[in-house]
């Protein structure tokens, strides 16, 4: 205290500024920090985002071979897979050596450990290639095993490029990352959806497992392509349509609908191996375009983003320095405004104690406490012209007593000590003022007419420490209000993840859901058309029997007739038989002369048996093939009366199929309807994601500007009858004083 109450006014001045201008310093010094954190968070995603052709080329061709080495495999080393899969071999070894000549080095200061592993980690994958070619080339390899190797060596790739979502806080940036990731993506399952395809194509049929990965992967492109969509801009999402709507797209989707129409073992001889590997390849080279596009996009981006960083913190830097100018120049202003006039003041108050009653006094009086002093010293001017004229007076007037002299002597003395005190309690006030001390009041009285000086300075006190009071319980509110908005905005973040992670996972389950129930209502379309063809051939079957009953019942006309045919010659027989015993008997009568009319008789007579003893059995053929007419004639009834059952069972089978086909429709396009919302739905959600994502980080910068404004509030002492409780987040240095 005695220290600071030595010090000069102007000095005084000069700390009480200085402390705001230090604490506006370091404001600005962390403004400063944060954008040169920004400027080398851009930097580094810009170097990250160069290299990311050269990762995207490798990937693609990493993507060829493993469709050509499933071809070779499925074709097992024959046809034109063995000339192809040696070429794409060499094109995959010269990427590799343009991926293995990037200098990591700025990705490993920008990434740290992490992105340094996972560079490591790819480097040894790739290093295993050698081994994978060598089983290819022998056939040792399965497709699963291929498969497996390249997409977990092209998921290292991929994650590389991803890792530079990590690296920036610009939620502008990180949306095309996501992009970006979101494309490569999509191809890369474009490109394991070639591999299952030309190893089934390949070898003529799809096994399950095969069948369901070739669905899987398709849907899974959906779910990416528009992930891409939702934050690419307007012409990336038009390259990407225009890739999978040319001709090398539409070529894919005439030979996926062959597959899709062929599952579970059936033929795919209508699509050659080659084929589909050549279509595939052309649709994936047409996506390469528009991933070099939005790569070569996202590098520019970066660089730009680079650039307006910099330029942001060079303009920050320029204008925290003028503001600390004019502050310097503000702070002299005042002190040269304070200090000029008191300084004449005191120069005019030495002379006059040095009796100088003629001192000049050039300082017109105004309303501020420097012109109530000035008032005060033209007092104690005129008071000591007052007094050099009394003393001439008392030259003159000899007669005066010694009593009245002295009493004079003592008012004027009471008078200079009045003034004195005045002075130094005042410089007192001041000195506290320079500490922060707003509690500080001048409690003691001046004389009556100084005393509205050390009334206007306690008024003037109490203003600013009430301002800084409300400044104080402003910024405590601010930083409660700041802390729940941030713990709100960080619950809010999560949650909104969350949700956005699970509307993706149902996005892909009814992708995969929507082909299933298509696939359901094309096999009850065709269980229907077999129901239909039943039902026609069991009518006709039923027409069939009618006309076999006819046939039946005609035989057995026929029969009867026949039966009653064989009847008269039976009795013809008969009667030949007695006329041949009757001529026998006139042979014999006839003596010699009948001998021979006796043997023709005879022979009539055997030949007579003979005829009725065949009639006879074939009368009882006849008769029992009449038996088996007539069973034959019931069960062929019995048959068209099954028949007849059927053919009605089988068209209450055609109406029910009929049923599960409508219902089979509207369920399709009711899940059509439900996956197209949760798609926007999806889309949404990412959207909200990343507005909370901002929402959080401004709560968060809200929270740290609070505390900020609280430490410089906290640097003024301010009474305890101003202030009665403070937020659990308040800063402890915001000092109280009894």
């Amino acid at each position: 205290m005695n220290m600071i109450g030595n010090l000069k006014i102007g000095t005084r001045i000069v700390i009480v500024a200085a402390i705001p201008s230090i604490a506006l310093l370091g404001a600005v010094v962390q403004d400063n920090v944060r954008r040169l954190d920004i400027v080398s968070q851009a930097k580094s995603v810009a170097d990250i985002a160069a290299m990311a052709p050269v990762i995207g080329g490798l990937v693609h061709e990493i993507q060829k071979e493993r469709g050509a080495s499933a071809g070779f495999i499925g074709a097992n080393g024959q046809g034109e897979f063995a000339t192809l899969l040696e070429k794409q071999r060499a094109l995959v070894d010269a990427a590799t050596q343009r991926f293995n000549a990037l200098n990591l080095t700025a990705a490993d200061a920008a990434g740290g450990p992490a992105l340094r592993d996972m560079a490591r980690d790819t480097k040894a994958k790739l290093d295993r290639l050698t081994t994978m070619r060598s089983d290819v080339s022998s056939l040792k390899a399965t497709v699963p095993e291929v498969a497996a190797y390249f997409a977990d060596t092209i998921g290292s790739l991929i994650q590389l490029i991803e890792s530079m979502s990590a690296l920036t806080t610009d939620s502008r940036i990180s949306n095309r990352i996501v992009a970006y990731s979101a494309l490569l993506q999509g191809k890369e399952r474009a490109g394991q959806e070639r591999t299952v395809g030309t190893a089934a194509f390949a070898s003529g049929t799809f096994s399950p497992l095969g069948y369901q990965q070739f669905v899987k992967f398709g849907a899974m492109q959906n779910t990416y392509f528009a992930v891409f969509n939702s934050y690419a801009n307007a012409a990336e999402r038009k390259a990407l349509q225009e890739a999978l709507t040319g001709e090398a797209g539409k070529q894919v989707d005439r030979q996926r609908t062959v597959a899709l129409n062929s599952p579970f073992g059936g033929s795919l001889q209508e699509v050659k191996g080659e084929d589909w590997y050549k279509a595939a390849t052309n649709r994936i080279n047409a996506l390469k375009t528009v991933e070099d596009q939005t790569g070569a996009e996202l590098s520019a981006f970066a660089e730009e983003t680079a650039a307006s960083a910099r330029s942001g913190l060079i303009l920050s830097v320029l204008a925290s320095l003028g503001a600390l100018a004019l502050v310097a120049l503000l702070a002299a202003i005042v002190t040269r405004s304070i200090t000029g006039p008191v300084g004449r003041i005191v120069a005019t108050m030495r002379r006059l104690a040095s009796g100088d009653a003629d001192a000049p006094l050039d300082i017109a009086p105004d309303s501020s406490e420097i012109g109530e002093m000035v008032r005060s010293v033209a007092v104690f001017k005129a008071n000591a012209q007052e007094r050099i004229r009394l003393e001439a007076d008392a030259e003159t007037n000899r007669s005066m007593t010694e009593r009245e002299r002295l009493e004079r002597e003592r008012q004027q003395a009471e008078e200079a000590a009045e003034v004195q005190f005045a002075v130094d309690t005042l410089a007192a006030g001041l000195g506290a003022l320079a500490q922060g001390k707003l509690n500080y009041r001048i409690n003691e009285a001046f004389a009556a007419r100084l005393d509205k000086i050390r009334v206007d300075f306690n008024g003037a006190v109490t203003h600013l420490e009430d301002v800084i009071v409300q400044v104080s319980g402003n910024a405590q509110a601010i930083a409660a209000g700041s802390s729940q908005i941030r713990a709100s905005a960080d619950d809010l973040a999560k949650r909104t993840e969350q949700q956005a992670a699970s509307v993706e996972e149902t996005a892909a389950a009814l992708e995969q859901i929507t082909t299933t129930v298509a696939d359901t209502t094309r096999r009850a379309e065709e269980a229907g058309r077999l129901v239909r063809a039943t039902r026609e051939n069991a009518e006709q079957s039923g027409a069939v029997v009618t006309r076999a009953i006819t046939a039946m019942n005609e035989i057995e006309a026929s029969s009867n007739a026949i039966s009653n045919i064989i009847g008269v010659i039976d009795e013809i027989a008969f009667q030949t038989n007695l006329l041949a015993l009757n001529a026998g008997v006139e042979a014999a009568r006839a003596g010699d002369a009948g001998k021979g009319f006796a043997v023709v008789a005879q022979e009539v007579r055997e030949l007579a048996q003979r005829s009725a003893s065949a009639a006879k059995d074939i009368k009882g053929l006849i008769a029992k093939s009449g038996g088996h007419v007539t069973n034959g004639v019931n069960l062929v009834g019995e048959t068209g009366q099954a028949l007849a059952t059927i053919v009605n069972q089988v068209k209450d089978i055609s109406i029910n199929v009929l049923s599960i086909v409508e219902a089979s429709r509207e369920q399709a396009t009711g899940i059509k309807e439900i996956n197209l919302a949760v798609s926007q739905m999806d889309q949404g959600t990412q959207q909200n994601a990343a507005m909370v994502e901002e929402s959080t980080a401004a709560s968060h910068s809200l929270a740290m500007e609070a505390d900020g404004l609280f430490t410089l509030v906290g640097k003024f002492e301010t009474g305890d009858r101003r202030q009665n409780a403070s937020p659990a987040r308040a800063p402890q240095a915001f000092r109280r004083s009894a």
